[in-house]
């Protein structure tokens, strides 16, 4: 089985599976730009509404911090005060994003070691409090899946697996007969 995992700060925000047709594939980076487009825009929506879209609303700033972040940054929002952390997770080209593309492994996040700290927030419950940037709602999720899923319905056709197939035909029928299937396949029963 293909398993398909985000980790976020060693915490899994998303673990699916495919079934074992994914096995064979060699290489996914075909869809990872894909993949990337909609996670640089997932972590840009969630700045935009400081935390709202992935769930939860990020922790507002203490009275006093706030008073010297406008002093010393006015108008900036909350986790943007230099723009180096939302450049990490939503520019691909970012000098201090992480993008790491392999033939089963896709890697995205910052070198950033602050945006860790705001991630999970301090251990002792004191400063910083936890502003999670990366959460992966359920539509992006279930988006990411379809993009693995059809990237896999495309190899199979260029593979002749899929090959005009009605449904509720049954498969041996639209490759042959279940004898050819075997011998095709390389299976001896």
């Amino acid at each position: 089985m293909f398993r398909f995992r985000f980790e976020v700060a060693g915490e899994v925000a998303m673990d699916r599976g495919i079934a074992r047709f994914a096995d064979g594939i060699a290489d996914y980076r075909p869809i990872w730009s894909v993949i990337e487009a909609d996670f640089y825009a997932q972590m840009l929506r969630q700045f935009q509404t400081e935390g709202m879209a992935g769930g939860d609303k990020w922790v507002p700033l203490s009275a006093e911090y706030a008073g010297w972040k406008e002093t010393h940054y006015p108008g900036k929002p909350i986790l943007q005060r230099t723009g180096d952390l939302i450049d990490s997770l939503t520019n691909p080209n970012s000098p201090n994003g992480v993008r790491i593309e392999e033939r089963k492994t896709l890697t995205l996040g910052s070198t950033l070691p602050y945006a860790l700290y705001h991630q999970t927030g301090s251990k002792d419950g004191g400063h910083p409090p936890k502003r999670p940037e990366v959460q992966l709602t359920e539509a992006f999720k279930r988006t990411t899946m379809a993009h693995v899923q059809g990237y896999l319905v495309q190899i199979a056709t260029q593979s002749g697996f899929r090959t005009g197939r009605t449904p509720g035909t049954p498969f041996a029928t639209a490759a042959g007969s279940g004898a050819d299937f075997r011998r095709a396949m390389g299976v001896g029963w």
